[in-house]
């Protein structure tokens, strides 16, 4: 197989890795929408500060043991994070 067949089905694998990360990603920020009617329903505060450092130590350490660099981790879960907290407020606060 020569260089540029190789290439082709490396970036093949990526493309489906990537709708596998995607798809995943969505499935969390959904049940971080029903998290959020759960909070509003209960009265519950949507920010969770030790929750928030709780799954970014427990990602960051699931990164490492797949040779990820813990600083990656915790940026890209930094991210999720903001984006299911946005989620999550507009919920609580009736915007969504």
């Amino acid at each position: 197989m020569d260089c540029a067949d190789q290439l082709e089905r490396y970036r093949e694998e990526i493309n489906r890795l990537d709708e596998h990360i995607t798809d995943a990603l969505g499935k969390r920020l959904r049940i971080c929408m029903e998290v959020g009617h759960l909070k509003k329903a209960h009265g519950i505060a949507m920010m969770q500060p030790a929750r928030v450092e709780a799954v970014k130590a427990r990602c960051a350490q699931m990164g490492a043991a797949h040779g990820l660099r813990p600083e990656f981790m915790t940026e890209l879960y930094d991210r999720i994070i903001a984006e299911a907290c946005l989620l999550e407020t507009r919920i609580i606060e009736d915007e969504a």
